[in-house]
């Protein structure tokens, strides 16, 4: 029950508050017309930049 009380519950405080944060953010960018970026088809870190 300490484990979950001293470790485990802090960053269960701190995942929720930030999703809170991440909703608000993006309700508050999509008011002001921003859109973000659409994510590429792949990532540039699975291509290499030359054959091997």
């Amino acid at each position: 029950m300490a484990f979950f009380i001293g470790i485990a519950c802090p960053w269960l405080l701190v995942a929720v508050l930030d999703r809170i944060a991440e909703g608000r953010r993006t309700d508050e960018l999509a008011a002001l017309g921003v859109t973000p970026r659409s994510a590429p088809a792949q990532s540039s870190y699975l291509v290499p930049d030359r054959p091997y």
